[in-house]
């Protein structure tokens, strides 16, 4: 494996069925790759480990990790291709059902149980998809997400491209965000943001913000103006949230900001409750955290949203929509529809 192609060292690490995670960060050209010479499910509850971690959304602790004791790198010029349109499996009983669901959500917000709840459905696709064209092609797409291919025959097989950040830890400031809110991307770059996406935003921001001021004194976060963020063909109100910190428990920070009211509720244990008793989905990886770990004082999680797992050649979309008493399950339904497109694309 001397100076080998990303796509010979791709295609042998899976032929082989060997552990590994391919990964680049958002706005970067390197693309980074952990390999294990085992297949060992390396587990760690403290996070105090090199390598990269990838969590489940329930019992996110202990989770994954391959670790980063063998490992490549490689600059990867992304190259354009000719997207076509990829078909689902979606029926009208699906439609049915999540709709449902969104009304009985709607139900519990207006009775004050909630103010706000994330509620997920996955989609099988029609087609075969390729696994190493469909993450070079999510490196093309989504140069401004974490992109990941992540494999372990002992912990499944996901791909994603996620547009949010849990949590970085560099040069000793923690920085974080508050994401919600979704509309297509234009050229032209002009957004209407409704009342219910900015209430929603708010919602977050505030949340995410509390929970940073149980564990600092509230002088020393600092909070950014709202705007607005591109995720490939969508964009999303944002907030970036930053703290100077010396010394933290990662752990009980992760225990604090995970999971994001963005992909759970607002109150987030009702939230969970909610989701547990009525989503009647195992969201597996989806919505957990992901990401390299290069120490205590460099680390770089995500939360994983357009993501997939691949079941043989086909791919399990998992995707979201935030509810609130504002919302309109129609639309809610089409948004899902619409980040389903964001893998599709890549096919």
């Amino acid at each position: 494996m001397n100076h080998p192609h990303l796509a010979q060292v791709f295609g042998k690490l899976l032929t082989h069925n060997q552990a590994f995670v391919f990964y680049r960060l958002p706005n970067t050209k390197t693309v980074h790759c952990f390999y294990q010479k085992e297949d060992t499910l390396h587990l760690t509850s403290d996070i105090k480990v090199k390598g990269f971690v990838m969590s489940r959304f329930q019992n996110p602790l202990p989770t994954a990790y391959i670790p980063s004791k063998y490992q490549m790198q490689f600059e990867y010029e992304a190259q354009p291709f000719k997207r076509t349109p990829a078909a689902l499996l979606t029926s009208a009983e699906d439609k049915t059902t999540y709709i449902n669901i969104v009304k009985k959500t709607q139900k519990a917000i207006t009775s004050g149980q909630l103010k706000k709840l994330v509620v997920a459905r996955n989609i099988l696709t029609e087609e075969k998809a390729d696994a190493l064209q469909l993450f070079t092609h999510l490196l093309s797409l989504y140069p401004n997400a974490m992109v990941y291919f992540w494999h372990h025959p002992k912990a499944q097989t996901w791909v994603g491209a996620t547009p949010e950040q849990l949590f970085s830890i560099r040069s000793g400031q923690l920085t974080t965000m508050a994401l919600a809110g979704t509309l297509p991307y234009n050229e032209q770059e002009q957004y209407h943001w409704g009342e219910k996406e900015m209430t929603e935003q708010r919602w977050v921001r505030e949340s995410v913000q509390k929970d940073l001021e149980s564990l600092f004194e509230s002088k020393e976060v600092q909070c950014s103006e709202t705007f607005t963020r591109r995720a490939g063909h969508l964009v999303h109100l944002c907030n970036e949230l930053t703290v100077d910190v010396q010394k933290i428990e990662i752990a009980r920070l992760i225990q604090k900001l995970h999971p994001t009211p963005a992909v759970g509720g607002i109150p987030v244990g009702e939230g969970l409750r909610f989701l547990a008793a009525n989503e009647k989905l195992d969201r597996a990886f989806y919505a957990g955290f992901l990401g390299p770990v290069g120490g205590e004082d460099e680390i770089d999680l995500y939360v994983n949203l357009r993501c997939a797992q691949m079941v043989g050649e086909r791919l399990l979309l998992y995707v979201g929509a935030g509810i609130t008493s504002d919302s309109v399950p129609e639309k809610e339904w089409e948004e899902t529809e619409n980040k389903a497109k964001t893998l599709l694309a890549a096919l």
